[in-house]
């Protein structure tokens, strides 16, 4: 008997997996329509309602139900979409504004390219990202919210949200640094979000400046879940920032004789920046989902002072003064002088030893964050709501919506959304089967003879959110069956 090769038992192995998740979401799908039927007929009997108005409401329910289906089996496809502007582009592949042509919708589409993640061994973490926002709820809050996902023979896909108001690092490049009150109501929120990411079971493990999103009213969410981790057992598995082993014998180097300048170019390389890493993933030690506290904790430092405690001249050195942390952790005298007490202790006990830091509990007792309203963060006004924000932006999202691209409002409108964005050339969608980073297209990476296998991984990669069914009951409904 012939042998059955790795690359067709692996096929196998994932089909099969995939298969099993399918008819485990058919199976809650069935299990939820009937909860839902079953309540609706409680509700009704309750109101008493006669049997044609009963049959109206059991028949608005099938509807939106056959609607949903008819709605998950359609097959998205880049032709879907109109692309607006590109609002991002890293090692990776590419965000842009777009804007779904049958709806008028309007999104942010992330693409990657298939042969960058199989070559870069970013497959794992390109599922992470979708399973994590596909697991979310629709009122998940403090996570961007993803609607689609897709893929042709090129690249993956994933339709999300959109968010106008830059991240967190284009705030710090145009502020600096910003004021304690401030940073005490971003601090507030990123706990939140932290905690939505831990609530799930997963650790973000990339917490950082640049994957903190503000909405158009100024809150957060965040971002780039592709190196989240399921919380099962302790990791030790160490990001893909640095290869090299790290010497934690160096020496510290604590002066700052030149201005600290935030590169995004280094910070969307494929070889990154370490400087919110905690020192135990560093090491290799195993580590837990504490590793989120202190990335929080850097940002907070360089929200106040300016730039990030353990910044350096090279990836390395940043490395050696991470796990040096108990020497190369140093607050500039004035900044000691103006801000708080609870504001230092605070960052001193997020960015410190694993076993020493707060964890979600204490964090929210801490007196730094006395007479915060934790269920109440998004209701409270942003200290920094985006220019053009807040109803000005859903007033120009529904122009956008039907606005024909030939209107003299088109470019003016798109370009208002997205000011808050660095600018990048757009070759427009057709030319995503080429990868604008410079990579080779996926023809030529198919010569490797390991490709092809690799690809079995992106099976069942698909999926929909879909909308809530709900049927209201009215009084008014019930008092007219009764005329």
């Amino acid at each position: 008997m012939e042998e059955i090769s790795t690359t067709t038992r692996e096929k196998a192995s994932v089909t099969k997996a995939y298969l099993e998740q399918k008819y485990a979401i058919m199976k809650k799908e069935r299990e939820e329509s009937r909860m839902r039927r079953s309540v609706l007929e409680q509700k009704m009997q309750s109101l008493k309602l006669e049997e044609p108005a009963k049959e109206s409401y059991r028949a608005e329910l099938r509807n939106q139900e056959l609607h949903q289906m008819r709605q998950q089996r359609k097959r998205l496809s880049i032709a879907d979409f109109q692309s607006l502007a590109v609002v991002g582009r890293g090692a990776f592949g590419e965000v842009r504004l777009v804007r779904k042509k049958d709806s008028g919708e309007v999104f942010a589409l992330k693409s990657m390219l298939k042969s960058s993640m199989v070559m870069k061994n970013q497959v794992g973490h390109v599922r992470a990202e979708r399973d994590i926002l596909a697991m979310a709820d629709n009122e998940c809050e403090w996570l961007v919210t993803l609607q689609y996902s897709f893929q042709d023979t090129n690249r993956l896909y994933m339709v999300m949200e959109y968010l106008p108001g830059g991240d967190l690092m284009g705030l710090l490049i145009k502020e600096d640094k910003l004021n304690e009150m401030t940073t005490r109501f971003y601090a507030a929120e990123m706990v939140m979000a932290i905690e939505s990411v831990h609530e799930l079971g997963y650790i973000h493990r990339d917490i950082k400046p640049d994957n903190v999103l503000l909405d158009a009213f100024g809150h957060i969410k965040l971002t780039d879940l592709g190196l989240c981790k399921k919380m099962d057992v302790a990791s030790h598995e160490i990001l893909p920032i640095t290869t090299h082993t790290v010497d934690d014998s160096s020496q510290p180097i604590n002066d700052r004789t030149r201005p600290y300048n935030r590169n995004r170019e280094v910070a969307f390389s494929t070889v990154g920046t370490p400087d919110y890493i905690a020192p135990e993933v560093l090491l290799q030690q195993g580590y837990g989902k504490e590793c989120d506290w202190w990335s929080m904790g850097v940002i907070l430092f360089e929200c106040l002072i300016g730039y990030p405690p353990f910044n350096a001249d090279d990836p390395m050195s940043t490395c050696r003064k991470i796990v040096n942390w108990k020497h190369t952790l140093v607050f500039p005298s004035e900044s000691l002088q103006t801000l708080s007490a609870n504001c230092i202790d605070f960052i001193r006990r997020l960015i410190c030893s694993a076993d020493m830091r707060l964890d979600l509990k204490h964090i929210k007792a801490h007196p730094w964050f006395a007479g915060i309203e934790w269920k109440n963060l998004r209701t409270n006004p942003s200290p920094h709501v985006p220019p053009r924000g807040g109803s000005e932006f859903q007033d120009t999202m529904n122009k956008l919506q039907h606005l024909d691209p030939s209107d003299a409002q088109y470019k003016t409108l798109v370009k208002q959304i997205t000011q808050n964005f660095d600018e990048f050339p757009d070759q427009g969608l057709g030319h995503l089967h080429e990868d604008a980073s410079g990579y080779e297209s996926l023809n030529s990476m198919q010569k490797t003879p390991t490709i092809d296998g690799e690809y079995n991984k992106f099976i069942g990669y698909t999926y929909r959110r879909k909308p809530k069914v709900r049927v209201t009951l009215t009084e008014t409904f019930h008092e007219g069956s009764q005329a």
